[in-house]
């Protein structure tokens, strides 16, 4: 089912959690707010307005500045801390399944290092554990997580995260070189899954040259390039590089990123699977992924039954990281109900569409990284 060979990246970095409880909500209510004036944001009223929208229509990703990130710091202090960023979660997710996957570390402080799973980790010298790779003196940089439940009746009318973000090195584009030296060559990577262009401030956005360069290769592997929201300037500079130059097969992204970037009209399913249609054939990919609380669909040149298989393993494996573990979660999964889509696979102008619908876990008790490990999951599959 799996490559042998995996890469995922760019970033691995702690994750510091806040429950949204009463206490919480009280005090993104009582806070004055200010509508952000750029990505960055700034201050405690610009971070407080974002919460409160977030409890409406769905949390969203922020880079903030070192001041707020200070403020924040001194008013949550108590905040569960965990390795994540988007190379980790995909990463953790294959090596939960018995993979062994290359994945990406930036900065290699000691406390993630030796927090971290077994891994592969490039180094000049070849692969290494985490442990060994440890590099004395690099940064820590935390991403503040406000995690919320559905509760009407408090004013949160969704379940979700809201991320507040102060990392300079993903932000300016400090990359692991020696990873990209190692995942951007089939000698050592089958499948290259990468997700980090929504994190990069505008001004840094030609940082993704460099990924293009190391990628621009007849021995390249196979490349799966996940969207995020944040700095869309520099998001659709990557997917205009990347399209250009033919680095990747497959794109990937959730249904507020396809209304994004792929201009669909809205979120309903039906302009969703239009634009994406559309999007495949402008940037002259062979696939792209779209992934929603209620479903999951590619359009696909690829095998029907592959991409089937890899909308299910995703769905299967995103779900079962809701209870709290991948491995001893898997069967649990199959017990759910799932969300009332119907399973579509036809032909659509020349492109296979596969349809699935999610399945509910209605007390889930981990909300962060379940993108990432869907991504990370249907693509190695589906690129196998």
């Amino acid at each position: 089912m799996f490559p042998k060979n995996v890469a995922t990246g760019l970033y691995s970095n702690w994750d510091s959690f806040v429950n949204v409880d009463d206490e919480v909500l009280h005090w993104v209510r009582r806070s004055p707010k200010r509508r952000p004036k750029g990505i960055v944001l700034k201050s405690i009223e610009e971070a407080s307005y974002t919460l409160e929208r977030a409890f409406i229509k769905g949390g969203k990703e922020f880079l903030i500045s070192k001041s707020l990130h200070s403020a924040l710091d001194s008013i949550f202090k108590d905040r569960r801390k965990a390795l994540g960023g988007n190379g980790f979660h995909m990463g953790r997710a294959l090596y939960e399944l018995g993979l062994k996957p290359l994945v990406s570390y930036p900065c290699r402080p000691s406390k993630i290092m030796v927090a971290s799973p077994e891994f592969n980790i490039a180094c000049k010298e070849g692969f290494k554990t985490p442990k060994e790779a440890i590099r004395g003196g690099d940064s820590e940089y935390d991403h503040v997580i406000f995690e919320f439940r559905r509760n009407p009746r408090r004013g949160v009318l969704t379940t979700g995260r809201h991320i507040l973000s102060w990392d300079v090195a993903s932000s300016n584009g400090v990359f692991d070189y020696d990873f990209l030296e190692r995942a951007s060559d089939s000698r050592f990577t089958d499948v290259l899954i990468i997700g980090y262009a929504h994190l990069l401030l505008p001004d840094y956005k030609h940082k993704s040259d460099e990924i293009i360069e190391y990628l621009d290769n007849p021995k390249r592997p196979k490349v799966h390039l996940e969207l995020g929201r944040g700095s869309e300037e520099s998001v659709r500079y990557a997917m205009k590089k990347f399209s250009d130059r033919g680095c990747s097969e497959s794109w990937g992204m959730n249904e507020d990123e396809c209304e994004a970037y792929l201009d669909a009209e809205s979120t309903n399913l039906r302009d969703l699977i239009d634009a994406t249609i559309e999007g495949v054939r402008i940037y002259g990919l062979r696939r792209v992924c779209v992934h929603a609380e209620d479903f999951a669909f590619s359009i696909s040149r690829y095998d029907v039954k592959k991409e089937l298989e890899a909308l299910e393993m995703g769905c299967r494996v995103a779900t079962a990281s809701t209870f709290g573990g991948i491995s001893e979660n898997l069967d649990k999964v199959r017990s759910l109900q799932r969300s009332k889509v119907e399973t579509i696979k036809r032909r659509v102008d020349g492109y296979n569409l596969c349809l699935i619908p999610a399945f509910v876990n209605e007390e889930p008790k981990i909300l962060t990284g379940l993108g990432d490990a869907f991504a990370g999951i249907q693509a190695a599959v589906a690129l196998s």
